[in-house]
Order: structure tokens, then sequence, then C-alpha cells
């Protein structure tokens, strides 16, 4: 998702929405004509590069199967289908849309759209992809994504992975090893645990959400959006078991962040941050595939220093995120089930906004844990259930208050149901076409360290839960 930037003057917005909800309507609708033909892959471009089904790299995309992960891991190289670069263009499109239900209104992000029901997620983003093979050694995923959000329209660059990645046989082992270059940390990785591609895969542009997040992977995502960090790093896959990456990350200028389209990245007080420095981005994990069976044990961290709006003097501020994860999968003939869990432990050292009497204590912390499980029946129909906890050292400057609570601490509970009517192949028409089609709700048991009177009022973490019903179709 990208800024807020309004567009110039109420007659030329509400043309916007207007042309917008007309285009993503006659998506839904024919998303929902194509189902009625017949029973895709996550990207479309990838189907046409190797000839295989959705199912073959997905449980449920974009839940990744083994075989996805090392098409990934190859640089999105692997052919075998009957359109490759050159001279077909590996180009894809995606419409994503939604309606949000909160049990209580909310603040509104720009304009009026307090409601408890919101339409105007119809409009929520519109992505062009290029997805695969360059060269026989080099690859990318790279995403430009039009977004609506009720306060205006952005464009700008999305999630974006670009690879050169080869094999090589050393002492006796089997090696993937690459090079990578990405915008987002972790968006690289080829584990479904992470932020970047994280269960449940889609949210409301309206869902709220705590207060406080990890820099790297907060419930609802890190502090960090696609194009405030570059990266350049490299990664060995021995055996189909080990993995290792290192990767260095930068903050573009700030020029390049507004051009591109969405800048800039902020911490918990909303102040822009830039990485004073390269800030180091490690990822080590161990894989098993024993037959339908899949296991995987690793951990992940970064490093790094900040400075607030720029302000120097003050010294710079200082974040260390290191997390833990796992995955369990079973694939059998029609079923699959896929377990994660994922902990984060951030510690934050606060010489600059403490500096600058903001922050209470000199050295916080901060946990996150996100317990999932997932079950797919025939790559067609999806059921997940998770648990998330945030909590951390109480800090009155860096936390607000909370109506006099100045907790980080917040939990609860996602369900997600979806539809996949194109898992094994698309319809006559367009048979590359793919969509997922479901319902999300998010159950808070406690929000920003409160379970009444979040808002100072009346409003119970409760009030918050949200249902968001959704729709996207890439073609």
């Amino acid at each position: 998702m990208f800024g807020n930037e309004e567009l110039r003057g109420p007659r030329r917005r509400a043309l916007h929405r207007i042309a917008i909800h007309v285009a993503l309507a006659l998506a839904l609708v024919l998303g929902a004509a194509w189902a009625a033909i017949q029973p895709a892959e996550a990207l479309p471009s990838f189907a046409r590069q190797t000839g295989q089904p959705c199912s073959t790299c997905h449980t449920a995309f974009p839940q990744l199967t083994p075989y996805g992960r090392r098409f990934k891991l190859l640089g999105y190289t692997t052919t075998g289908g009957a359109y490759t670069f050159p001279p077909y263009p590996p180009l894809a499109f995606m419409l994503q849309s939604g309606f949000t239900h909160t049990n209580s209104d909310q603040p509104p992000p720009g304009g009026d759209f307090n409601s408890p029901n919101n339409w105007t997620d119809l409009a929520q983003q519109f992505s062009v992809f290029w997805g695969g093979k360059i060269t026989d050694h080099l690859g990318a995923f790279v995403q430009t994504t039009l977004s609506y959000d009720g306060g205006g329209a952005a464009f700008g660059w999305d999630n974006s992975d670009i690879r050169y990645a080869d094999t090589a046989t050393l002492a006796g082992h089997d090696v993937i090893w690459g090079l990578d270059f990405n915008n987002n940390p972790t968006v690289q990785d080829p584990w479904n645990t992470t932020s970047a591609w994280a269960w449940p895969f889609i949210a409301s542009t309206f869902q709220p959400g705590p207060y406080a997040a990890t820099l790297i992977d907060g419930p609802f995502g890190g502090l960090l959006t696609p194009g405030n960090a570059l990266s350049a790093g490299g990664y060995v896959f021995v055996d189909d078991s080990y993995y290792a990456e290192l990767s260095l990350y930068k903050t573009p200028t700030y020029n390049f962040q507004t051009h591109m389209g969405d800048c800039c990245a902020s911490d918990l007080l909303g102040n822009n941050i830039t990485f004073d420095g390269p800030a180091p981005y490690w990822r080590l994990a161990v894989e098993k595939n024993l037959g339908e069976h899949s296991i995987m044990v690793g951990t992940y961290g970064m490093l790094a220093s900040v400075t607030p709006n720029d302000i120097s003097g003050f010294g710079t501020d200082k974040y260390l995120d290191v997390g833990f994860d796992s995955q369990y999968q079973w694939i059998h003939e029609k079923h699959a089930v896929t377990l994660r869990a994922n902990y984060v432990l951030e510690r934050q050292q606060f010489d600059n906004v403490l500096s600058q009497g903001v922050a209470s204590n000199h050295i916080d912390y901060l946990q996150s844990l996100k317990l999932q499980g997932e079950y797919v029946y025939d790559n067609t129909y999806s059921f997940g259930a998770g648990y998330f906890d945030i909590r951390g050292t109480p800090d009155a400057g860096i936390y607000q208050g909370n109506n006099g609570v100045p907790s980080p601490n917040s939990s609860g509970f996602v369900f997600d149901l979806a539809y996949l009517p194109f898992s094994h192949g698309g319809p006559k028409i367009w048979p590359w076409a793919n969509t997922r089609i479901g319902a999300s709700y998010t159950m808070f048991t406690r929000l920003d360290g409160l379970t009444k009177n979040v808002d100072g009022g009346n409003l119970s973490a409760s009030g918050n839960n949200t249902l968001f019903l959704y729709a996207f179709t890439m073609f």
C-alpha cells in the first residue's frame, strides 16, 4: 500500500473513485463468470513460463510448496512452458478489492469514511507485474501498484525482488547460490513465516491494528514498506536443506522515494527515519523434506541505526530485531496442512528521541508472537486460523499514553476462509487467470494495553473487530 496523496479537486476525486469502482466491479463480475466456466497460477506469467498449474507451486496462493520455494530461489527462471521471454514478456496484472465491516465506527483516514461499513475497499489496489525470466540465470518479481484508500489515490513501486541464481557442486554437495536485490526486508524469503508474505496474505485498508510494531515484523506488517529500503545481498541453499543469506539495506534518497511513490519509513512516533549507514539483514534456516512432509526451523534479523526526521546532534536510535520461525507442511493428494510460528524480539535504544525529551526510557523491548495453521482441500478451499500477541516495555513517551496506559500490549485471533476456483487450471477464455475470494475476521482480545476504553471513551478492544470480504484476480 502507498501514501495517502489527495487528488486535486473534489470533482476529479469523485470521477476517479467512480472509474476505479466501475473497473473493479467489472473485474469481480468477470471473476465470478470464470468460476462458473470451470475450475491458475499465483502470477499467471510464472504459469505461462513453467507450464505448471498453480497447485504445483502453491497449496493456496501465495503459500508456497517446496517446488515453489525452489522456483523462487532459482531466480524465477525455471521454464517448461510454451511462453517464455524472449519473445513473450512475463507480464501479469492484479485487481484487489473488498468490503470492510468493523464492530464500531472508525476514525476517517481521509474524507468521511468513518462508518463501520466501508465500500471504498472495492477500489483497493491494481498492480502490474514483471514476473519471470530475463535471461537464463536472471529473473525478477517487480510490482507497481495503483492504490486507493478513501483519502486519495497513489501510484508507486511495490514489492520487488530481482535475482541472479545458478547451481553448483561443491565437495559433493548440491548448491543453489544467488545474488539478490530487493526493496522490502523479508520479501526475498522463500517461506511464508516472515512479514512480507505472511498469512492471511491480504488485509483491509480500514482494518484497525495495534499501535506498536517492530521495525521488521509487526502483527500487521513492519514499519518499513516497499521502497523505503533497498538491499544487495547473496544467499546459498545447500543440498535442498541448509539456507543462509546476508544482505545490506540502505535508505534511498528522499527524492528517489518520492518519485517511486512511497515516502517515507517512519518510527512509532510518526517521525520519518533514514538508516545511518548500511543495515545488515541475515537469515539462516534448515528445511527437511521427507516424502509428503516438510519442516523448516530458522532465524533471521536486522540491525539498524536510524535518524528520526534527519535531525542531527542527538545521536541515532538503534533497533536490533532477532526473529525465530518454523513451518511444517503436509501435502497429500487433495489435502494440505501448513503450521507456522514466528517470534521477534526487538531491542530499541532511543539515543535520539530520548535526548529530545520524547521517549521515557533509554532502552525498550518489543516482542511479537504469531501462531497460525491452514488447511487446504484440493488446492481450492482454504481455512486458516491464527493468534497474535505483541507486548513490550511500557513507555509513556513512545506510546503516548493510550488513555493513561502507556503499553504496547495487543493480542487477538484471525480467521480466514477462501475459495480458489482456478488452482488446477484457468478457464478456456484465459487459462492463466487466477482468483482468490474470501472472508477474513480479526478479533481483538486486547489493543494497545487495554480491553476497554481503547479510544478514551467507551470503545472496547472488541469494538475494533473486523470482517473483511475480499477478492483478488490475477490475469
